[in-house]
C-alpha cells in the first residue's frame, strides 16, 4: 500500500503557477554594479586580453577556491590556467597529456556533447562507457574493466550535475595502468578535488553556480604541464615566437571582470542553493518511497536537481510538467549514442563488452542498461536561486499529481 503523502504549503492546482518555474535554470551573475570597478581598473590598465592582471589575479582566486575541495597541504600545490571555454580546456588537456592520433578514449555516455567533440577533434576516438548504476558516472572500476578487454589511451570522466569524483581511485587508476585521466569537472568549483597525475577542467559557463558567461579552467598538480598549456592556449608563442603547435583559448579580461566579480559573491551564492536544496529535501521527504536524489548530492553545490522516480517515467513526467508549465528536463539525457551525430561511436557495458559504432541504436540501448535506466526515470526540477518556499511546493506538489504519488 502506497503512503500517503501530504506536503504543505501545496497550492491548489488550479492556481497559476510562477512564471519563474517556467525555466529549470535562470543564471546567476553579477550584476552590472558588481563588474563595474573591475572594468574601470581594466581601463585603467588599458589590457583587454592576452594574460592582463584581471586574468592573474582570477587565477590566483581560482587556485584558492579549487584547494578548498583537498585543504591537505601534503597533496601539494594546485596551478591552473585559465582558458576561454572548458570545451577548449578538454582538448588542450588531452593534446598535452601525449594522447596519440586515433587513441581510444573512454567517455561516460551520459554526459554532455563537448566531451566527445572534444576527443574528435584532439584526433582521438572516443568511446561511450555505461554508468555506475549508484552514482551514475563513468567509475575507476569500470573503466579497469574495460581496460582489460580494450586497449585505451586516455579516460575522461565527468563530475554529473556538480558531484565530485573520487581523486584517489582515478590516481590509482593511472598508475596502474599507465592511461591519462583527464577530468571533466564542468560545475563542480570548489568541490572537485585536484589528482597527482592527470588534468582537471572546469566550466564557467553562465548556467554553471560559478558562471563567468564563457569561461574555462584547467588545472593540475604538474606545474609544467599548465605552463606548457598556457601557451598551447597562445599559438604556441613565448614572447611572440611560436615554438610548436597551438590554438587560441585565451580568456579575456572581460571574462576575467566577471569572474573576480562572482568570487566575491561566491559564499551567498552558494548559501542560495543550499538553501534551496534544502527546501527542496524537506518537499520531498515524504516521497521518499518513490522519489530519491543522487546519495552524494551534498559534497556538491548543486547545479542541476536531478531526481529518480522509479515508479514513473521521465519522458511522461517532462512532457506532463511542461503542459502545466513546469520545466521539467533531461539534461545530458538521452545518452549520447542515441545524438545522430554520435550514432557511430562505439559502446562498451560496465564488464567492458563493446559494441562496434555501426551496431543499431536498439542493440546499443540493451547493451547499456544503466544509462538507459537514467534516460527512463531521471527528470529534472527546476533550480535556481530565484525560488522560493511555494515555488518548490507547487513542483512537489506537481509531481504527486503526474506520477500519482
Amino acid at each position: 500500500m502506497r503512503p500517503q503523502a501530504r506536503l504543505s504549503p501545496s497550492p491548489p492546482a488550479s492556481l497559476p503557477l510562477s512564471p519563474l518555474l517556467g525555466k529549470y535554470l535562470i543564471s546567476d551573475l553579477p550584476s552590472a554594479r558588481d563588474i563595474q570597478p573591475y572594468l574601470e581598473r581594466m581601463d585603467t590598465h588599458r589590457w583587454y586580453t592576452n594574460f592582463g592582471p584581471l586574468v592573474h589575479e582570477f587565477e590566483q582566486k581560482l587556485t584558492s577556491l579549487l584547494a578548498v575541495a583537498d585543504p591537505n597541504p601534503q597533496n601539494g600545490s594546485i596551478h591552473v590556467t585559465t582558458m576561454a571555454t572548458c570545451y577548449q580546456a578538454l582538448e588542450v588537456g588531452l593534446r598535452l597529456l601525449g594522447v596519440p592520433a586515433g587513441g581510444k578514449v573512454l567517455i561516460p555516455a551520459v554526459s554532455f556533447p563537448a566531451c566527445p567533440l572534444a576527443v574528435q577533434h584532439a584526433g582521438t576516438e572516443a568511446v561511450f562507457a555505461d554508468v555506475d548504476p549508484t552514482n551514475w558516472m563513468l567509475t575507476p572500476e569500470i573503466a579497469r574493466r574495460v581496460a582489460q578487454k580494450t586497449r585505451l589511451a586516455a579516460v575522461m570522466p565527468l563530475t554529473l550535475y556538480g558531484i565530485p569524483l573520487p581523486v584517489v581511485a582515478w590516481d590509482e587508476f593511472s598508475r596502474d595502468t599507465g592511461i591519462p585521466v583527464v577530468i571533466d569537472a564542468a560545475a563542480a568549483i570548489e568541490s572537485q578535488a585536484v589528482p597527482h597525475k592527470g588534468l582537471v577542467a572546469h566550466s564557467l559557463h553562465a548556467t554553471k553556480p560559478f558562471g563567468v558567461g564563457e569561461g574555462g579552467v584547467l588545472a593540475a598538480r604538474d606545474p609544467d604541464l599548465i605552463a606548457r598549456a598556457r601557451v598551447y592556449s597562445n599559438f604556441g608563442m613565448v614572447d611572440r615566437i611560436s615554438y610548436g603547435d597551438g590554438t587560441n583559448a585565451k580568456m579575456s579580461e572581460y571574462h576575467a571582470a566577471v569572474g573576480l566579480a562572482q568570487a566575491a559573491r561566491w559564499t551567498a551564492a552558494k548559501q542560495k542553493r543550499r538553501a534551496l536544496l534544502d527546501l527542496y529535501r524537506r518537499h520531498l521527504e515524504p516521497l521518499a518511497y518513490a522519489v530519491s536524489m543522487h546519495p552524494a548530492i551534498d559534497q556538491a553545490v548543486v547545479s542541476l536537481l536531478m531526481l529518480r522516480f522509479d515508479q514513473s517515467t521521465a519522458s511522461d513526467l517532462i512532457a506532463s510538467g511542461k503542459a502545466e508549465g513546469i520545466a521539467l528536463h533531461h539534461t545530458y539525457l538521452p545518452p549520447l549514442y542515441h545524438h545522430p551525430h554520435f550514432a557511430g561511436i562505439a559502446t562498451v557495458d560496465c564488464d567492458g563488452n563493446i559494441l562496434p559504432g555501426d551496431t543499431s541504436l536498439q542493440m546499443k540501448a540493451a547493451h547499456m542498461g544503466h544509462s538507459e535506466a537514467m534516460h527512463r526515470h531521471i527528470v529534472g526540477v527546476p533550480f535556481h536561486p530565484f525560488l522560493g518556499e511555494e515555488d518548490v511546493a507547487a513542483v512537489v506538489a506537481a509531481f504527486q499529481r503526474l506520477a500519482d504519488l
